[in-house]
């Protein structure tokens, strides 16, 4: 019988591109289908997103996994059942300890017990999060609150841990390079990418009916090209692409210098041709395309730097 908890570690903005690298397993998987979550988060003031149940935001997480994979399904359930360390019951909850050990630097653990002789086979996992941080629930690039302290998105974390509880370990921590909600550190990344799919589908199959993820750019075709100088005083980076609106909801353009407001949106646009303002210094221009699903992909980010010449 063993136990093992894997960790979301500290505080980073990610913004580097994706390598050639990709996921990590984990090596367990469950047996059996549907595995039920017990969520016991409880309620809340509106948040960010609007949403006025932790709950509700962790049940939200659980239905994009089950989005994209065949072989297991997760079913929430909402109790106020007491969480307890090896009860074989899978629950999801706030603590300011990890079952009376410290958090040290983690923003939430995904705990790992196997059945007895089968150390490959999942039997029980618990998802704790650490209640002395500042949570909330919102999209976009990571906030903070005026005086500098972080915000921390529970439906981000959740993806992340819930990705540990499919069977997913941290890509970065075996030095792949590649962009991932399975990263070990909280980033701007909201959702899963093709990288954290590709994994839980290598487990479990894809879902029958999800567009296959190496296809996501005959989804959408974009071709970046800067049709500006952007070394003076002014300065836009434009995009060229083509969207298929059979198959594409919607297409955004967002510039991290702007927070988390969407500096482009268009719909069934079969051919686009958008730019977007970029600031003195270091831009991050990220690429994003929603399927007719609501699921939410980044297809193509850039790094773009404007100097004062004049």
């Amino acid at each position: 019988m063993t136990g093992r908890r894997f960790l979301l570690s500290a505080l980073a903005l990610l913004i580097a591109g994706a390598g050639a690298s990709g996921y990590v397993l984990l090596g367990v998987r469950w047996a059996t289908t549907p595995v039920v979550m017990h969520l016991e988060l409880g309620n809340t003031n509106p948040l960010i997103d609007g949403s006025t149940s932790w709950d509700t935001v962790a049940a939200t997480a659980l239905g994009v996994w089950n989005y994209y994979l065949r072989d297991l399904q997760f079913s929430p359930v909402v109790d106020s059942k007491s969480p307890g360390n090896h009860d074989g019951v899978n629950n999801v909850f706030f603590s300011s300890t990890i079952y009376g050990q410290s958090f040290g630097d983690a923003v939430a653990v995904t705990t790992q017990w196997t059945v007895p002789g089968k150390s490959t086979v999942r039997s029980e996992a618990d998802v704790i999060l650490n209640s002395a941080l500042n949570w909330n629930s919102y999209r976009g690039n990571f906030l903070y609150t005026g005086s500098g302290q972080p915000i921390y998105d529970l439906r981000r974390v959740l993806l992340h841990e819930f990705g540990h509880v499919v069977g997913l370990d941290h890509p970065d921590s075996y030095g792949q390079s590649v962009d991932a909600i399975m990263n070990s550190h909280v980033s701007d990344t909201d959702y899963v990418l093709a990288d954290d799919i590709r994994g839980g589908q290598s487990i479990y199959g894809a879902q029958p009916g999800t567009e296959p993820v190496d296809s996501v750019n005959n989804v959408l075709a974009a071709i970046e090209r800067p049709k500006r100088n952007v070394t003076g005083t002014g300065g836009s980076y434009f995009f060229l692409g083509s969207a298929d609106p059979s198959r594409v909801g919607a297409v955004y353009l967002a510039n991290s210098r702007y927070g988390s407001t969407k500096l482009l949106k268009t719909r069934g646009l079969q051919q686009w041709n958008r730019s977007v303002p970029v600031k003195q210094g270091r831009n991050v221009v990220s690429l994003y395309v929603r399927d007719l699903n609501g699921m939410r992909r980044k297809i193509a980010q850039r790094v773009v730097t404007r100097k004062v010449t004049d």
